[in-house]
């Protein structure tokens, strides 16, 4: 099922040609959404980054400096 890379843009142009732009209310949805997304990624990613920092410090791996 391989297509040639004319076939591929063919079909981002048809997506492209249905797409519409969203309303003020769906962009606000979106984005806030989107912000709650990046702020509960980093969150779980700094709650990680401690827990092992400590993790690390407590059994001699790693040294506070």
């Amino acid at each position: 099922m391989s297509k040639t890379l004319r076939e591929a843009f063919k079909d981002m142009g048809k997506v492209l040609e249905l797409a519409e732009k969203p309303d003020a209310n769906e962009f606000k949805q979106i984005l806030k959404l989107t912000l709650l997304g990046f702020t509960l990624t980093g969150l779980i990613s700094f709650g990680i980054a401690t827990g092992l920092y400590y993790l690390m410090t407590a059994l001699g791996i790693a040294s506070i400096s």
